[in-house]
């Protein structure tokens, strides 16, 4: 039965170059899909709530002086075995992926 490992990246270029490595190890290409993470529209509604949702909590306390860094793409690879799984997923984690 066939499963997907998906993991995020924080650079479009470890996101390829795991992909490469995946395909050089044997994964088929319709196998391995890499999607760049689209940035979401700015919108009043979202930055009032997110504003509201920072000044409720002091800073010192929960670190949001600056806003958490987001994963640019996503990186799923279709396995058949658990072998495959671990394969594919060691070859990510050398190019720095990260669980989604």
């Amino acid at each position: 039965m066939t499963t997907t490992v998906y993991r995020n990246f924080m650079s479009v270029s470890e996101a390829e170059a795991a992909r490469s490595a995946l395909l050089n190890a044997g994964f088929p290409p319709a196998a391995v899909h890499l999607t760049p993470h689209k940035a979401a529209a700015a919108n009043t509604t979202v930055s009032t709530v997110e504003n509201i949702m920072n000044s409720l909590t002091p800073d010192s306390a929960d670190n949001t002086d600056e806003p958490r860094p987001k994963p640019v793409a996503l990186l799923a690879v279709d396995v058949l075995d658990d072998e495959q799984h671990e394969q594919a997923d060691a070859i990510m984690q050398r190019h720095n992926a990260i669980d989604a």
